[in-house]
């Protein structure tokens, strides 16, 4: 049985040090890769300013626990709206997602007071819950940060890879009606977010010419590697994690975006057509505020 709870994260504590002045609006993502994409946007939020982003706006990638490998499209989408149901709450409200259980055991009394003020419970209080929330997968530490980020006119979206091996066209277009009924953004990379990145680093066009098929295909070759990610790889000299977004990636976001437009850039074409559309997003955290 899959967990009820998927929202989780390690680094909390670390973006709220950084978050020097709470965004006026903010893009929340949910993504398919547990590693790479999120590295990325975290460049990208990191270094807002210097790609013309105005400091009041940032994009904020929905984290899951490392072991959480569920990367469907629908799975993506359900992180997403887990995250939409946490909206929905009051601060003081995040008691209701609490399991019976776990209210018998510790009492209202308790977990409110942990929830307003965690420093007035004692620490071994305090480690029990912890320790015990997190069994079921709950992070209510998590849970708290992501509700001190909430703004009218925050935006939500989704970035899923085509991956021809394992996403089936039926499921793609479902997903991308789906967003379009609820007003999320779709992104789509075909066939894979490291397509996205080999943009920043050639000319694809230029540089395999005669192998974009080769590229759409995308075929395993290696232990460790596609087709894609072997191409940035043996470029950009890095795997799955420190991609290195300063040297690698910050200073060539412009011309990942133009080389991105000559491309495949609607959602239900990119299905079948090599591209990616996340220049999209790039244009607008630019242009908005």
């Amino acid at each position: 049985m899959k967990n009820r709870f998927r929202l989780t994260s390690t680094n909390y504590e670390r973006e709220t040090e950084e978050q020097k002045i709470k965004p006026q609006k903010i893009f929340y993502l949910s993504v398919e890769g547990n590693i790479t994409e999120k590295e990325y946007f975290n460049g990208i939020s990191k270094y807002r300013e210097k790609l013309g982003i105005d400091f009041k706006v940032n994009v904020i990638v929905l984290n899951r626990g490392r072991k959480d490998t569920n990367s469907a499209p629908k799975d993506i989408l359900e992180l997403l709206e887990e995250y939409l149901r946490l909206r929905e709450l009051g601060s003081d409200e995040i008691i209701k997602e609490i399991p019976e259980d776990f209210l018998r055991s510790y009492g209202e009394n308790f977990i409110k007071k942990y929830i307003r003020d965690p420093e007035s419970c004692s620490k071994k209080e305090r480690n029990r819950f912890i320790t015990d929330l997190k069994k079921i997968g709950y992070d209510i530490n998590y849970r708290k940060f992501l509700k001190t980020y909430e703004n009218e006119d925050d935006e939500y979206g989704i970035l899923i890879d085509r991956d021809i091996q394992t996403h089936s066209e039926s499921n793609m277009l479902e997903c991308i009606q789906y967003c379009s009924r609820k007003n999320y953004k779709c992104y789509i990379a075909n066939p894979c977010f490291e397509f996205w990145l080999l943009l920043h680093l050639v000319d694809v066009r230029t540089r395999y010419q005669g192998q974009l098929d080769d590229i759409l295909l995308n075929r395993k070759i290696s232990r460790q590697h596609t087709f894609v990610s072997k191409a940035v790889s043996d470029i950009a000299h890095h795997c799955k994690g420190d991609i290195k977004f300063e040297i690698n990636y910050l200073p060539n976001v412009d011309l990942a975006v133009e080389r991105a437009k000559l491309f495949e850039v609607e959602e239900e074409r990119l299905v079948d057509n090599l591209g990616c559309n996340l220049w999209k997003l790039i244009d607008e955290l630019r242009k908005t505020i």
